[in-house]
């Protein structure tokens, strides 16, 4: 029997006729299928995407051993990023619909790197942080831990002579006769010679060897110009004490500043946030200096999400912030380390036993 009982059709689906809206759909969902399978080869395998991480209470992570500590009252906080160097089309979508995801050509990201080798320089990038923040702290409380011993170079310029004799990373410990102790000192003392003049210096390498070495000063405006830009070598002494800051995992150098923090507010007699929650970030060097860092927009996002009083961010970077948490958060921005404890001391922070 081929009809239906009380003489109706049999239902069949290729009878059902589709609504409008529902070829609309179902095409605009091929087009995205096929156009899909392109992009995953074409463009997914190029694209890295960051999103918003989250902020870490540091109190809990730093262990001191050999010298008296301090109960806060409130919080020092560093904050994350997430990175995915490999993202999923469904993963590209979603960034695609949410402003607090970037998406960036993960060459940019990578500079050249395997991902492997750029998780591994983020982990040398946070270990050096650590250390720089450990003695950064203690030189503050008054401990001297770091020592002024020459002018590092950090960077050389092509084509100057220069460039053929040092490499960066090296120590410039020496000059025409005079030690250098400070980059200032190698400034002061090229001011007194002229474009063409013969310059002797002498050189630590990454070794410990010392050579001297002579060049032929170039011409830049009129002045003499050696063609490197510098920075003030420290020579690190060793700690008077102990001291751990239990972080794995987290690369890079934009927790120095809330790693120095924290370390204070330990060792500090005073209450250093007043009782507020402090989130911080900003790399941080031997003299103190907060530099830049990068997914500040991202990290923007976790903080709002967070509810801390106050985000320091570095000089320069604040708008990026602003943008970001509006008034939820009070940002300010720092330069230094000291610029960073008189934003607490303004916003009811005490820091007693500091320097």
């Amino acid at each position: 029997m081929t009809g239906s009982l009380l003489g109706h059709k049999n239902y069949d689906s290729t009878d059902r006729e589709w609504p409008s809206w529902a070829r609309i759909a179902m095409f605009i969902l091929g087009a995205l299928l096929l156009f899909g399978f392109g992009l995953d080869r074409v463009y997914i395998d190029s694209k890295a995407i960051t999103s918003p991480g989250s902020t870490q209470y540091l109190g809990p992570l730093v262990t001191v051993n050999g010298a008296q500590t301090y109960d806060p009252s409130g919080s020092i906080s560093m904050v994350t990023v997430r990175s995915n160097m490999s993202p999923s089309l469904l993963e590209i979508i979603g960034a695609w619909l949410d402003d607090s995801i970037r998406i960036e050509d993960s060459e940019r990201v990578l500079s050249g790197r395997t991902v492997e080798e750029n998780r591994t320089l983020g982990l040398e990038q946070m270990s050096n942080s650590l250390d720089l923040a450990k003695r950064v702290a203690l030189e503050k409380l008054g401990y001297d831990v770091m020592t002024e011993s020459g002018v590092l170079i950090r960077n050389l310029v092509p084509g100057e002579p220069a460039a053929l004799v040092l490499n960066r990373g090296d120590v410039l410990i020496e000059a025409e006769g005079t030690p250098l102790y400070i980059s200032t000192d190698l400034v002061e003392l090229l001011s007194r010679f002229l474009p063409g003049d013969d310059f002797t210096f002498s050189v630590q390498g990454f070794d410990g060897s010392v050579r001297s070495e002579t060049v032929k000063l170039g011409d830049r405006e009129g002045k003499a110009f050696l063609g490197v830009s510098v920075g003030t070598y420290m020579e690190m002494l060793e700690l008077p004490f102990e001291i751990k800051v239990a972080i794995e995992k987290v690369g890079g150098p934009s927790a120095g500043l809330g790693l120095t923090l924290a370390i204070l507010e330990q060792l500090g007699e005073g209450q250093l946030t007043g009782g507020l929650d402090v989130v911080a970030t900003g790399t941080i060097d031997a003299q103190g200096r907060i530099g830049p860092i990068g997914g500040l927009e991202q990290k923007s996002y976790a903080v709002m999400q967070s509810g801390a009083n106050i985000f320091l961010v570095p000089a320069g970077q604040m708008s990026v912030a602003r943008a970001v948490v509006g008034d939820y958060v009070k940002v300010i921005s720092v330069e230094t380390l000291d610029d960073a404890l008189t934003a607490l001391r303004l916003n009811g922070g005490d820091l007693s036993g500091l320097k």
